[in-house]
């Protein structure tokens, strides 16, 4: 009976210990973050919306951006599925052309569109993004002519840079990447 008293009291004191230091810790993070709030104003402005003219070209290429990030993604797994040795060549090769056949479609419906002058230079940043992809799927495909990984390995910072790219030039149109009202 006294070993079961003393097993409750060390639960008990537990739980308190817990408790406080929850406690302890939820005191000092509010306090932190309601004076960090109260001593930092707003260091940028507000984004100013966009114009009805970059409205629309912002929809239209958000409309062709789900077909960019689908054959980038096709163009990544592909990859990563032959270097885990879950495709094999002739499998990769498919996925890899399918990818570089969608980044053709996708380049030609971006230069059909016109950007107003304020999105030029976001414009050609899209398409620069869309190239480096084609560059890095024709690297890609070389694997399947000579077998040297090799190529993989040279095809990944162009795929890295085009992401980084379409990341920037999305959160100047798209902040968080969500459809433009």
């Amino acid at each position: 009976m006294r070993a079961k008293l003393l097993v409750a009291g060390l639960i008990v004191l537990a739980l308190l210990g817990v408790f406080c230091a929850s406690l302890l810790r939820e005191a000092t993070t509010t306090s932190r973050t309601a004076g960090a709030t109260a001593r930092r104003p707003s260091l940028t402005p507000p984004r100013p919306a966009l114009t009805p003219a970059e409205e629309a070209y912002a929809q239209a290429l958000w409309a062709i951006h789900g077909d960019v990030k689908s054959a980038a993604y096709k163009l990544t797994f592909s990859g990563l599925r032959y270097k885990l040795k879950q495709a094999d060549g002739p499998e990769f090769g498919t996925g890899v052309r399918d990818a570089s056949k969608s980044f053709g479609q996708v380049e030609a419906r971006v230069r059909a569109l016109a950007p107003p002058p304020s999105l030029r230079q976001v414009h050609a940043q899209y398409l620069d993004a869309v190239h480096l992809f084609q560059r890095s799927a024709a690297e890609m495909l070389k694997v399947t002519a000579d077998g040297r990984d090799d190529h993989l390995l040279a095809a990944h910072p162009l795929s890295q840079e085009a992401s980084e790219t379409l990341l920037r030039v999305g959160n100047m149109i798209w902040p968080g990447e969500y459809l433009p009202n």
